[in-house]
């Protein structure tokens, strides 16, 4: 291994386990850095391969051994060290043809099996007979009382671990595309695109997102579960995810094809993201693509 190749390993590792850990020591700064904490280990993953990438990993793992101990090792390697190892996997399997998984097959797995994960967990909990939810609704309950907020107040339990599956989901996948592209940029990534990928994303979407919907209209009507209410939102949120994605991808092309300037394009999607609220059509545009035919549509005006 050349010596370049080891001091960008200690670079990402370093880089990484100083996004990780900055909260505690400058907080204003560290909240901002820590959501691109896996842009460094990305980065050393896409250029040098998945030894390098293990190598610069075990930095940010000792790190957070030597700061939060045990506890903070697992909760670090669960939930930033592990997924961003399978995301590499997946990005540099191959078989005698050549690589496996186009991008947009990398998202659906990542989305998919992670929903999978949170689906078990969820049965897990309803199978045990856990009260660890029912425990956090009657806390927030409680705290909704005491302060005389509104009674709509309650119901924030049922949206935030949507809302943080989103957040995690959001991290994971804009850390990689953006240390891809920085890597294809400066033409040190080992994997080039390929004109034979696939782009479309799987209609298995479609279905999740309108079937959350759905259990969440039916648990409000007939059932009025917490704990089914938790997961259906949440569901509904990570099947959210993969369509929003799709959906970018959809207005991108469109912009390329009515030639908008790029500046145009960057402002668009700067305003979706801070504002939220427009997030829902560019769902929408994801979720009537394999009925209308979209990207092939804007694809065929491009060629």
């Amino acid at each position: 291994m050349a010596n370049s190749d080891i001091k960008l390993i200690i670079k990402g590792g370093a880089l990484c386990a100083a996004f990780c850990f900055m909260v505690l020591f400058v907080p204003a700064l560290g909240m901002v850095v820590n959501y691109f904490a896996l842009l460094p280990l990305f980065y050393v993953g896409i250029c040098l391969g998945i030894r390098a990438y293990l190598l610069a990993g075990i930095i940010p793992l000792t790190a957070a051994l030597l700061i939060l101990g045990p506890v903070g090792i697992c909760f670090y390697t669960l939930t930033t060290f592990l997924p961003s190892f399978v995301v590499l996997y997946w990005h540099f399997s191959k078989n005698e043809k050549g690589y496996i998984f186009s991008l947009i097959d990398i998202l659906h797995l990542l989305s998919s099996r992670f929903l999978g994960v949170v689906t078990l967990g969820f049965c897990y909990l309803k199978a045990t007979n856990s009260k660890l939810l029912e425990g956090l609704f009657h806390k927030v309950e409680l705290i909704t009382n005491l302060a005389k907020l509104p009674s709509s107040s309650g119901s924030v339990i049922e949206v935030l671990p949507g809302v943080f599956c989103f957040l995690w989901l959001m991290m994971v996948w804009l850390n990689f595309q953006v240390a891809y592209s920085i890597a294809l940029k400066s033409n040190k990534a080992l994997r080039k695109p390929l004109i034979s990928e696939s782009f479309y994303l799987p209609p298995f979407w479609d279905i999740a997102f309108i079937g959350a919907l759905w259990l969440i209209i039916a648990n409000q009507l007939f059932m009025g579960s917490n704990m089914l209410g938790i997961f259906s939102r949440t569901a509904l949120c990570i099947s959210a995810f993969p369509l929003l994605i799709d959906g970018i991808t959809i207005a991108k092309l469109m912009a390329r094809s009515y030639k908008l300037p790029h500046y145009v394009t960057v402002i668009l999607m700067v305003f979706i993201f801070l504002l939220v609220w427009p997030m829902v059509f560019v769902v929408v545009l994801g979720l009537i693509e394999p009925l209308y035919g979209l990207k092939k549509k804007y694809y065929s005006k491009l060629d």
